[in-house]
């Protein structure tokens, strides 16, 4: 019966692999078109620009200076810090700086978390949050911004989009190759995922930070996202209403990436045992509005959710190409020859040498990053199997900050980027 049971399970997992790879690739061929710039309009959106600090003395102070100085009209936003659950100069350096600060203490025993920092300040702005403002953005606080970023959420507002995600960028790639591998990683997803689907009118995702949302579409919704991976949980709970992200490749937000390999797993566990979380709470939920109202946006959100990524992804389709390379036995047939998953693979790489040439704005190495990427990817394999058996595990371990750098050292002055 083993005998079987195993070439039925290997030539599923190719056919799987097949599937996902060609889900992939036919989307990523439109990142290759050009982002098509919005109609300009005159600054009328009124934006709350929210900011969840947690022990950020070494970095608050750049961003709200660089919140402060965006290119648009002083009086149509306000920035505020949630100093929640503070025991340093957070709350101290944005109040001078000319922040609205929310200090926000847990009681004993209450659960600790960005989502929990969010509720805070939603429940204190109160009605004020749809009658004063007509979008409230999202930051963490070791971000910077660029300069016209309110002016490109405005035009998105202005266009009838209610979720928006803008470009996600590093503030330190070169630090060594840890950096490196999320700076790679995020510039590859950028264009061969959230540019190419908002060409061809997908949904985009919503990264936790740099995105707006319509007040009343907020209001709509709620803020009851509590997993791990809050963005991810939101961007689904819209999709259920029919509300897709919409995505901006002209304004950016830079965050800072970890230098550490140890805080760079314990930060992506936390995002693999959300997206479980998230996974199996809005799957079935996804799935029953895509085949009830035909709602392609949904399945898609449902292939997003089940995808195991494409971390996995390439680290199987590497050992087909092994097995089909050197292995000859009668239980592994390869459904298609090895030379055909390897070009798969390769033109990943030309993708992301293409998306640095394109988007990146600060020079990097092209070798260090296919090296970095790929340490990076084989590490995350046993991540994703730990957070599955793990995914109930909700505590919250804040990635550490300390580069207080200004936007003007990373040669992003200006806008368009």
């Amino acid at each position: 019966m083993m005998e079987t049971a195993v070439p039925v399970i290997i030539d599923t997992l190719q056919y799987v692999l097949l599937f996902f790879w060609t889900y992939w690739l036919v989307i990523s061929f439109w990142g290759f078109k050009k982002p098509k710039k919005l109609k300009e309009f005159a600054p009328k959106k009124r934006f709350l620009l929210l900011v969840a600090a947690h022990n950020e003395e070494s970095v608050i102070g750049q961003l709200v200076k660089n919140l402060k100085s965006l290119d648009y009209p002083k009086e149509l936003y306000e920035v505020c810090v949630i100093a929640d659950n503070c025991d340093d100069n957070t709350a101290k350096i944005a109040r001078e700086l000319g922040a609205t600060v929310l200090e926000h203490t847990y009681l004993p025993g209450e659960p600790k978390g960005k989502p929990y920092a969010i509720k805070y300040a939603v429940d204190t702005y109160g009605d004020r949050l749809v009658t004063d403002f007509d979008g409230v953005s999202f930051f963490d606080a070791d971000n910077l911004v660029s300069p016209n970023f309110l002016k490109e959420m405005n035009n998105h507002l202005h266009a009838g989009h209610r979720l928006i995600q803008c470009y996600l960028d590093s503030k330190n790639p070169n630090d060594n190759w840890v950096s490196l591998s999320y700076a790679a990683s995020y510039f590859y997803m950028n264009r061969a995922w959230q540019l190419a689907k908002s060409h061809i009118g997908l949904g985009n995702a919503v990264g936790g930070t740099g995105f707006v949302v319509e007040t009343k579409l907020f209001n709509e919704v709620g803020w009851s996202a509590r997993s791990l991976t809050e963005d991810l949980e939101f961007t689904m709970q819209c999709l259920l209403r029919g509300e897709k992200a919409h995505w901006c490749h002209f304004a950016r937000v830079f965050d800072e990436k970890p230098q550490s390999f140890i805080a760079s797993c314990v930060q992506r566990l936390r995002w693999a045992r959300g997206h479980w979380d998230v996974c199996f709470k809005y799957t079935p939920k996804l799935l029953w509005r895509s085949l009830s109202r035909l709602d392609i946006k949904a399945f898609d959100g449902v292939l997003y959710l089940l995808n195991p990524g494409k971390i996995v992804l390439n680290t199987v389709t590497a050992a087909v190409i092994y097995m089909s390379i050197f292995m000859d036995a009668g239980w592994f047939n390869p459904i298609m020859p090895w030379y055909i998953w390897l070009t798969m693979l390769v033109f990943q790489f030309y993708y992301v040498a293409f998306t640095i040439v394109k988007d990146s704005l600060q020079k990097v190495s092209f070798v260090r990053s296919f090296v970095s990427m790929i340490l990076f990817n084989l590490s995350y394999i046993p991540l994703f199997v730990w957070s599955l058996l793990t995914f109930k595990n909700k505590s919250w371990n804040p990635t550490k900050h300390s580069r207080g750098i200004e936007l003007d050292d990373m040669q992003a002055p200006g806008a368009g980027m």
